[in-house]
């Protein structure tokens, strides 16, 4: 205990003294106001404390995060011989470390960093986010068109022709959606009213029009979304029908299609689905419709700027032959399915694990310690992914899984590993990886993303429910000097949700100072103090102790928990530490069982909101809103968010909610932006940092030894 610090006990009732986003495909309607809805990302995805302990022997040069900044990046930065010219090869396995397995890659209903990661190698969605430009490009949709949506008075329905029936947000003070009819197109304002311009193939408006000012009744700013699907987008076969001859003649060979994208998209609305975490995200889709074979018209119940991000990213495509049980081309096929039924199909599919997905990997493998995807191709070895410059160099990607980090090192060290993300500053700075037997095989670098530690307070714990104690915590614990003593400032403080270096974070926020004597104030004007003399403060018979979650191999989280407790044990708070698996704690925090949790986010650049932070989300399960959230301030902010689609003003209004998280809120404890320390095999070229999860792109790597003849100068075989 500080002898410096004074409390106030039962039998002293003296007060301590105050201490005081390159645009993409898009038609000719697209404003600079929807230009903005480009390089946006998808949800953030929970992980585990990234690493980091003892004092490094040397200072490290600082890199704060210039990744952030769109533009081209170098390759092989921290490579000894970057600078010697190499030819890229094929061929060859590259092993990746995870620290955690997924159940499955289903990602509608499995919302991991790992799981995104994988499905970035063996799955494809409508658009792709540009690495290093963060702007969205055509994927398998080989082009797209937005348009407003004209919502019509009752009086004009029937007076125009090219009008469609649908669901749009009631705007009369009451909550839900109305029916109404309307025009899509690009819409103009003239001087007697809007000229509508249908710029979509397949539209319903056949020719421009002009609509009366007194017939409008809305305007909904880029709501009308038309995809156009590449041709010749194959399927990967199923393993899970591999031997069964009557099954793979029913399915055939697949491509992918305008039904594939529907029923992708109706899944959501299915209430057996597993998907409390990502529903929300497409609950605005009010409709999707089929135009032709290749063609899908999203239609949006009022303009969001997280549309496009959801739609071209977000929704996990779906083979309809293998989930839907409508379709007569799948082996289960089951006209009459219940929603239950059908849920049950995808919740529990065989497929969710050995995936058939649309990439240039195909999963081939899945055993307890590792998933293999391999390069898809025909039986002669002729790559069958769409996009031959997208294709991938090494034939092999195998995800190696090992939940402890001292276990992973010495894998990588024995050359079971290829790459490892997880050093430990001890190993990074350290005589681990400055000896000629490592820096003969591997080198080692770092980079940042967008990520941030915190410990999570359940606010519906009585020791939480009192903002006074979870400001009180802030003020308690030493993050200057944790950061110099543990990390050697090679990380950053946040002070909220928005990532660091983004036009969201508001730079001018000072994080709350080191100040236990405030602290104990802000306790005792809360009415918490030791009343019965054991040390710990007290209010209404709840003692001011908790249980302090971290996750079992993650070295950092223990030694941070340590220190938590020795800060908070200095102002009468008892921490309880506990370790537990992954596993564990990832159930316990989704269902909100839980005291206090050391966790991480990696946040895109920019993702809505609402998963996080809006109280709709605090009584979902599970949730990501762990810390049940529910301020009617912070829903203010997010519902002005979401429907601003110009960028400057939106990011000001995430700069208020990133203030009013911090100061206002206070549901974690925040910590550190600390990046990636990572060990890679040296003969590995290719390797960029990015500002977008996960920070690298294994489909630029590859192997260039010219005397490796398992290697080739071409892509097939």
């Amino acid at each position: 205990m500080h002898a410096s610090v004074h409390r106030r006990t039962a039998t002293s009732s003296s007060s301590p003294a105050t201490w005081s986003p390159a645009a993409t495909r898009l038609s000719g309607l697209v404003r600079p106001a929807l230009l903005a809805l480009l390089g946006l990302a998808a949800a953030p995805h929970l992980a585990a404390l990234p690493q980091g302990d003892e004092v490094p022997p040397t200072p490290p040069a600082q890199d704060h995060g210039e990744t952030v900044v769109a533009g081209p990046k170098p390759y092989d930065r921290f490579h000894p011989d970057a600078a010697a010219p190499v030819k890229p090869r094929f061929g060859g396995r590259l092993i990746v470390h995870i620290d955690g397995q997924p159940e499955s890659i289903f990602y509608p209903n499995e919302n991991t960093l790992h799981t995104r990661r994988i499905l970035y190698e063996v799955h494809e969605t409508l658009l792709r986010q540009d690495w290093e430009y963060h702007d969205y490009r055509p994927n398998v949709a080989e082009s797209f068109v937005v348009e407003d949506l004209v919502v019509l008075h009752e009086s004009a329905v029937g007076k125009y022709p090219g009008q469609v029936e649908v669901q749009v947000v009631r705007r009369d003070g009451e909550t839900g959606l109305r029916g109404v009819y309307g025009i899509y197109g690009e819409v103009e304002k003239i001087g007697s009213g809007v000229r509508v311009t249908p710029r979509s193939p397949g539209s319903d408006v056949t020719e421009a029009l002009t609509i009366a000012a007194e017939d409008v009744d809305t305007i909904e700013r880029g709501s009308v979304f038309t995809f156009t699907i590449r041709e010749g987008v194959r399927w990967h076969p199923s393993l899970v029908y591999a031997n069964d001859a009557a099954a793979q003649a029913r399915i055939g060979t697949q491509f992918l299609d305008a039904r594939d994208v529907r029923f992708s998209w109706s899944v959501y609305s299915n209430p057996g689905l597993d998907c409390g975490e990502r529903r929300f995200m497409f609950e605005r889709m009010t409709d999707c419709r089929i135009v032709d074979e290749r063609r899908v018209r999203f239609f949006f119940q009022e303009q969001y700027a997280y549309s496009l991000a959801h739609i071209g990213t977000s929704l996990s495509l779906l083979p309809s032959h293998i989930y839907d049980l409508s379709d007569p081309e799948n082996p289960a096929y089951k006209p009459r399915a219940t929603a239950s039924q059908q849920a049950e199909h995808m919740n529990h599919n065989p497929h969710n694990q050995l995936w058939v997905g649309l990439g240039p990997y195909r999963v081939t493998q899945w055993t307890q310690q590792h998933i293999q995807a391999e390069r898809f191709t025909d039986a002669a070895g002729k790559a069958l992914y769409f996009d031959r410059d997208h294709a991938g160099f090494v034939d092999v990607i195998r995800w190696r899984c090992i939940d402890d980090d001292q276990t992973a090192m010495n894998a990588l060290l024995n050359g079971e590993l290829d790459y490892f993300e997880r050093l430990k500053s001890a190993d990074y700075f350290g005589p681990a990886t400055n000896n000629e037997a490592f820096l003969g095989k591997f080198y080692k670098g770092h980079r940042y993303l967008g990520d941030y530690g915190y410990t999570g307070w359940n606010m519906a714990r009585p020791q939480f429910a009192d903002r006074a104690v979870r400001i009180a915590m802030a003020h308690a614990f030493d993050f200057d000097a944790y950061l110099k003593s543990h990390y050697l400032n090679l990380a950053r403080r946040t002070t909220g949700p928005v990532p660091v270096g983004t036009e969201g974070y508001p730079t001018d926020l000072e994080p709350f100072p080191f100040d236990p004597e405030h602290a104990i104030e802000l306790l005792e004007e809360a009415d918490w103090y030791d009343r019965d003399g054991n040390g710990i403060a007290d209010k209404d018979g709840v003692q001011l102790s908790f249980e302090f979650l971290y996750p079992s191999g993650n070295d950092s989280s223990k030694i941070f928990g340590l220190k938590l407790q020795e800060s908070l044990a200095a102002i009468g708070i008892e921490v309880r530490l506990a370790q537990l698996e992954w596993p564990v704690i990832k159930a316990r925090v989704a269902n909100r069982d839980f005291d206090a949790c050391s966790l991480a986010w990696i946040p895109p650049l920019e993702a809505d909101p609402q998963q996080l932070w809006h109280s709709s989300q605090a009584d979902v399960r599970p949730t990501s809103n762990q810390c049940g959230v529910a301020d009617p301030e912070v829903d203010r902010l997010v519902e002005a968010i979401q429907r601003e689609v110009d960028t400057p003003k939106r990011m000001e209004l995430w700069k208020q909610l990133h203030r009013t998280i911090y100061l206002e809120v206070q549901p974690y404890m925040f910590f550190f932006n600390v990046p990636k320390k990572f060990a890679i095999n040296r003969a590995i070229r290719g390797v960029q940092s990015f500002a977008i999860d996960p920070g690298y792109a294994l489909r630029r790597w590859y192997f260039s030894d010219p005397n490796d003849s398992a290697l080739r100068d071409q892509l097939d075989r």
